[in-house]
Formats: C-alpha cells, sequence, structure tokens
C-alpha cells in the first residue's frame, strides 16, 4: 500500500509542475462544486423549482452517498499527500478527515448523473461526465488526494448509482403501497440505522437531513400539497421571475434557520447534549426544505 502511495504522490508531483496561479484559482473553484455546500443550495433549488419528487429521491441517494464516505473515512483512516510522512508542501487547500475515498470525486459522480438521468439526453451525461472528471482532477491538482483516493470515490459512486438506478423504483413503489405512515416509519429507520456508529459529529448532518427530508415530503404530499411545477399560469419571463423569488425567498429564510440552530448548538455545549443539537439542526433545514418553504409558497400563492 505503501508503494501506491508513494506512486500517487510523484503523480501529483507531475501533475503540479504545470501549476501556475490562474490555473490554481480555476481548480480552486472546480474543486468547490464537488463541496457540501453546493448541494445545501442545489437542492432546495431543485426541490422548488424543478420537481420535488425527483429531488427527494436525489437527496436521499446523496446523503447516503456522503455517509458510506465518511464511514469509510474514519474506518479506514487514510492519510492525505500532505499529512506527516508524506510531503506537507503538496497541500494547496486544507483538509483534516482522512483521504480514502474522496467524498467530493464520489459526491459529484452520483449528483450529477442523477440529474443528467432526468433529461435523458446524451449531452447531459457527457457535460456530468466532464464535471466530475475535473473536479476529481483538481483534487489531486490542489494535492488533498491520492490519484487512488479519486478512483475509489468514483467506484463507490458507481456501486451506489447501480443501486440507485436498478432499486429504488422498486422501494419507491412498497413504499407507495404503505402510504403515508410507511414514509415516515422508512425515513425514521434509516436515519436512526445511520447514527449507530458515529466516530464524529459529521455523520450527523445527513443522517438529520435524511430524517427531515423524508417527513418533510410525506407531510407535503398529506397537507400541504405543494408542486415545484405549480405557477398559477405564468410563462415566459413570468415564470422566471416567480421561481427566483421562490428560491430567494426560502434560501434566505433557510440561512436564518441554519444560523438561529448554530446558536442553539453553541449552548447545548455547556449542558452536554451537542450531538443531539446537531441532528435536530440539519433534521430542521431539511424539513423546512421539503415542507416549511413549500407551504410557505402555497400560503402566498393563494394571497396572489
Amino acid at each position: 500500500m505503501e508503494a501506491v502511495l508513494q506512486w500517487g504522490l510523484d503523480c501529483i508531483r507531475l501533475v503540479q509542475s504545470w501549476a501556475s496561479p490562474p490555473l490554481t484559482v480555476f481548480m480552486k473553484m472546480i474543486t468547490a462544486l464537488g463541496s457540501i455546500t453546493v448541494y445545501l443550495v442545489l437542492l432546495p433549488f431543485l426541490f422548488w423549482c424543478i420537481d420535488e419528487k425527483k429531488s427527494l429521491r436525489l437527496g436521499i441517494a446523496v446523503l447516503v452517498s456522503l455517509w458510506v464516505n465518511l464511514v469509510l473515512k474514519f474506518l479506514l483512516d487514510q492519510p492525505r499527500p500532505f499529512f506527516a510522512g508524506y510531503d506537507p508542501s503538496v497541500g494547496m487547500i486544507p483538509e483534516r478527515l482522512g483521504g480514502f475515498p474522496s467524498g467530493h470525486a464520489q459526491t459529484t459522480l452520483v449528483m450529477w448523473i442523477i440529474i443528467a438521468s432526468w433529461g435523458k439526453k446524451k449531452w447531459h451525461y457527457a457535460a456530468a461526465a466532464v464535471l466530475c472528471l475535473l473536479v476529481g482532477f483538481s483534487r489531486v491538482y490542489l494535492g488533498v488526494h491520492f490519484p487512488t483516493d479519486v478512483f475509489g470515490g468514483w467506484l463507490l459512486a458507481a456501486l451506489i448509482l447501480c443501486g440507485y438506478f436498478l432499486a429504488g423504483g422498486r422501494i419507491e413503489a412498497l413504499l407507495a403501497a404503505g402510504g403515508h405512515r410507511a414514509g415516515m416509519i422508512a425515513s425514521a429507520a434509516l436515519s436512526f440505522a445511520m447514527i449507530l456508529y458515529r466516530p464524529s459529529t459529521a455523520l450527523l448532518m445527513p443522517a438529520g437531513m435524511i430524517l427531515g427530508l423524508g417527513a418533510g415530503y410525506v407531510l407535503n404530499r398529506r397537507h400541504i400539497g405543494f408542486a415545484a411545477s405549480e405557477l398559477a399560469g405564468k410563462t415566459g419571463a413570468a415564470k422566471y421571475l416567480a421561481l427566483l423569488v421562490r428560491f430567494a425567498l426560502g434560501i434566505a429564510a433557510m440561512i436564518l434557520l441554519y444560523m438561529l440552530t448554530g446558536k442553539l448548538a453553541a449552548l447545548s455545549d455547556t449542558i452536554g447534549s451537542n450531538d443531539l443539537f446537531i441532528f435536530i439542526r440539519f433534521a430542521l433545514l431539511a424539513l423546512w426544505v421539503s415542507a416549511g418553504a413549500p407551504w410557505l409558497f402555497r400560503v402566498m400563492r393563494k394571497s396572489n
């Protein structure tokens, strides 16, 4: 294994021999597209403005992928190229957790291949593939992952995508047959299973969001009735303006909720229940995406 990592370090040095300030800026921008922050902005946009049902499936797939990635990082605890014992000079941006598998490479592939499948056109898949390759290359260029970390992330993403496309429809049909209660139970059970092993509070984020997304979606279907396609007959520029207003209001409230729950999480340190507050924080954020904001949009539409 050590020989493989040394080979990877040689690859990084070779790639960085082409480095230049403009290219480094570009690579930092590309690598940011694979961050969880992009997901936390993109998912609400898709849920509120494109298709809430497809976005729920996407959200669950990405969150499960993120959880698997974090679990493997803690279990394997593989060093990054710039950790002590390798070459600290190659790291261009800071990272803390273990390196294998690459979360950026894995999450980007899962997210964008699923989104590309919505359009079902070859150029959609081609664009997704180019983005995934660029994000993976940026992780090596920036010296935060060995090439094997990136390949491992892509392999795991491929396995998750196989499960998504082969079994996702069957699971959804079973839940639909079970009604709203089955959806609630399934989201709670999956969330609970995800927190059984938690060497870090980082694993509470996907678990909390799974619970919030699932519960909120069930509430929306049963009581709210929001559909992203509903725009009260608006077309053209009026349609896109309405979508922009919808997203701006929803994301502004989400940021406010994030800040307020952050203060509660900080206060929780004094009573020794930080894990619980972090879990609740992300569950509430996801609940806002799948139920709170849709309720607001329905109220606004009725008042217009």
